[in-house]
């Protein structure tokens, strides 16, 4: 029999065990079982009394299956992706409590005239080149109430307010106070249990500013994170993936049209290093283009209004749907160049051919859009740049060079046409203008300052690209990097 002094330094219960509770037996307490349960080999389990404290860390890890999730808030993402079926039946609630705004956030946003003016800016200069935000949903939100009580909202009119921001005069970097705060609420909303379209759309314009504005790797990186929350909200990820029943044309449209947004910065951003990995897949010709931009702003799409890739380009289509054919094709383009067995491949030529069709097609209207037409000279360029300076002189090269050539001569001849003679580019408003020309304007120009000879016509083209991209520069700094990079060229030519 154990001494007093010895049974003392046994850990005990604190209260008697339930099998000698029921049975009305005397409990010794001992753990982890009592005597009278281990001599008749049944199971021992102690019921602690909730107002007793735990007296020893035995008992206390001994009740782990006490703690339950069933008060945890059920956010709707995480239903999303661990078993979005349940939210066919309709009966999950799931929880959305939105933190105030902070004081920073508001500051920047402004009082309701602010944001009115911040919108108009948007809507009349860039949208006119990326319409991807629905002008009617917009123009349907309740703004004064609905962005202090929707951060998605607010983040999307941050977005708005740093896309149409010009960087300050004399600023060295656009990494500004706007920016850094759009990119930290971004985030912030990003990782909460918020999940709309709206963040989405901030993202893209996150992007576009930095595609723009040549902050890299940023650009890149924010690109593919679109794509991936595109894909988490069941945009661009097929039939399978469902997150909400979308039941206006418009939601359809637009859902559809920032899909294609992602896809052309997918692959703007990668136009002058080929060889990266698009985060986007490739565009079916079963998929449909962006309808008519006027009747989508005004809201009065029919199911009729769509058409697939496969469609010929025509006068008629809209704008969007023709850059999203040319973001199609520079993907193809960006893929045959960075494709090791490109000497032995002759796609390059229908490339070429289909690519010179829609440049016909952008200049065939009554109101050419130059934004348009840029981006098709800029794949267009993308795809003969490295041939441009060749010297290579076999055979299978012979008309690789030859037409690289002759699409540099008549690139050319069109710049000396429109931008020196009619100067119908310098005069634009700097709001309106995009990022797509830039690239083409710094491939044009580095390839006439590589050439052995150059006459006085052609030092007239590049001092005019010079000229262009020092005017593009108070708009976007990415054209102030382009200046920089001839300005190495020179310098290397020269040494």
């Amino acid at each position: 029999m154990e001494t007093p002094g010895r049974e003392s330094r046994h850990p005990r219960a604190a209260q008697v065990c339930r099998s000698c509770k029921l049975r009305k037996r005397k409990c010794d307490k001992a753990l982890p079982k009592c005597s009278s349960c281990a001599r008749k080999q049944i199971v021992c389990e102690y019921v602690e009394n909730v107002r007793s404290k735990p007296h020893s860390p035995v008992a206390s890890s001994d009740r782990w299956w006490e703690t339950s999730p069933v008060n945890q808030v059920l956010d709707f993402p995480t239903l999303l992706f661990l078993d979005p079926a349940l939210l066919r039946h309709g009966q999950v609630e799931t929880g959305r409590v939105a933190a105030p705004l902070s004081s920073q956030i508001l500051q920047l946003l402004g009082d309701a005239d602010d944001i009115r003016k911040t919108a108009y800016q948007f809507f009349d200069h860039v949208h006119q080149w990326m319409p991807f935000i629905s002008k009617k949903r917009f123009e349907g939100l309740d703004l004064p109430s609905s962005f202090q009580s929707r951060p998605d909202i607010a983040l999307l009119l941050l977005g708005l307010k740093l896309i149409t921001t010009f960087p300050p005069v004399g600023l060295q970097t656009t990494r500004t106070p706007l920016y850094h705060a759009t990119k930290h609420f971004y985030l912030e909303v990003e990782g909460s249990s918020v999940f709309s379209i709206s963040v989405l759309q901030a993202g893209v314009l996150i992007a576009l500013y930095e595609l723009g504005h040549g902050i890299y790797p940023a650009a890149f990186l924010s690109v593919g994170a679109c794509a991936r929350y595109a894909h988490a909200l069941g945009i661009g990820a097929g039939p399978t993936v469902q997150t909400s029943r979308v039941l206006t044309m418009v939601e359809v449209e637009e859902r559809k049209r920032v899909w294609w947004a992602i896809v052309i910065l997918d692959r703007f951003v990668s136009i002058g290093c080929p060889g990266r990995l698009f985060t986007t897949a490739d565009p079916r010709l079963d998929d449909l283009l962006p309808a008519n931009d006027a009747a989508w702003d005004q809201g009065i799409l029919g199911p009729d209004d769509c058409s697939p890739l496969s469609s010929p380009m025509t006068r008629h289509m809209s704008k969007f749907a023709l850059l999203c054919q040319a973001a199609r094709l520079l993907g193809q383009v960006l893929r045959h160049v960075s494709n090791e067995s490109v000497v032995l491949d002759d796609s390059w030529m229908q490339l070429d051919r289909t690519l010179q069709s829609m440049l016909a097609a952008c200049l065939d209207v009554d109101s050419p859009d130059y934004d348009q037409i840029t981006f098709v000279y800029s794949t267009l360029v993308a795809l003969h740049a490295p041939w441009f300076s060749s010297d290579c002189s076999n055979a299978v090269n012979a008309e690789r060079i030859r037409c690289a050539r002759s699409v540099l001569e008549k690139v050319t001849d069109r710049i000396g046409a429109n931008l020196v003679e009619r100067q119908c580019f310098l005069g634009r408003d700097p709001a309106d203008l995009s990022p797509w020309g830039l690239f083409f304007a710094y491939q044009i120009c580095g390839a006439h300052m590589r050439a052995p000879e150059r006459s006085a016509p052609l030092l007239e083209v590049v001092r005019c690209l010079k000229e262009g991209l020092l005017a593009i520069n108070v708009r976007w700094k990415a054209a102030g990097v382009y200046l920089q990079l001839l300005e190495a060229q020179e310098a290397i030519r020269f040494s």
